[in-house]
């Protein structure tokens, strides 16, 4: 996977890595899943996804769930939402004015510590922001990479003037 040039903005891209948990190099093209070993090792956990450990609601089947639900919903098959419209139901979130850059915005926090909580509010804000759309995957590989070109079409996670329809990943 290609990993320059693909990093996103603020907490969004602790969502990214997150979702990157699960891919299917290009090497191996073989499904290769990191989250129940980052489940176990809080200092890999940390060290990988620049977030603090899961917590005890954090189960691994929560967090496989949250991770597969995130995915769709970047791949555009969340359709209207439902699938992060039940998570922000049920997940510790508040709403604050904070002051961003010296005007007054609602930002979504983390009511409690656990690790669905703030990736839900980086997910959230990122709708806020109007950054959410930019975060895709790849149709190839399924790696999640965030889109910084300026008409937001990147559709692979490398993409390249010399590749084949102007494509890199896979090939």
């Amino acid at each position: 996977m290609q990993t320059q040039n693909q990093a996103a903005p603020g907490d969004l891209e602790c969502v990214r890595r997150f979702i990157n948990t699960w891919s299917i190099p290009n090497q191996t093209r073989v499904e290769t899943d990191e989250l129940p070993q980052l489940c176990h090792n809080a200092g890999r956990w940390r060290d990988e996804l620049s977030l603090r450990p899961p917590a005890a609601s954090d189960t691994l089947d929560r967090l496989l769930t949250l991770r597969s639900d995130l995915r769709k919903s970047c791949e555009g098959l969340d359709d209207g939402g439902h699938l992060l419209n039940a998570w922000f139901s049920r997940v510790a979130l508040s709403v604050q004015v904070k002051s961003v850059k010296g005007v007054p915005r609602i930002v979504v926090m983390p009511a409690d510590d656990s690790c669905s909580a703030h990736l839900l509010a980086a997910v959230a804000n990122a709708f806020s922001s109007g950054t959410w759309s930019r975060l895709k995957t790849c149709g190839d590989c399924r790696w999640a990479f965030y889109d910084n070109t300026r008409n937001v079409s990147k559709r692979w996670c490398g993409m390249t003037k010399g590749g084949a329809e102007g494509r890199a990943c896979g090939t």
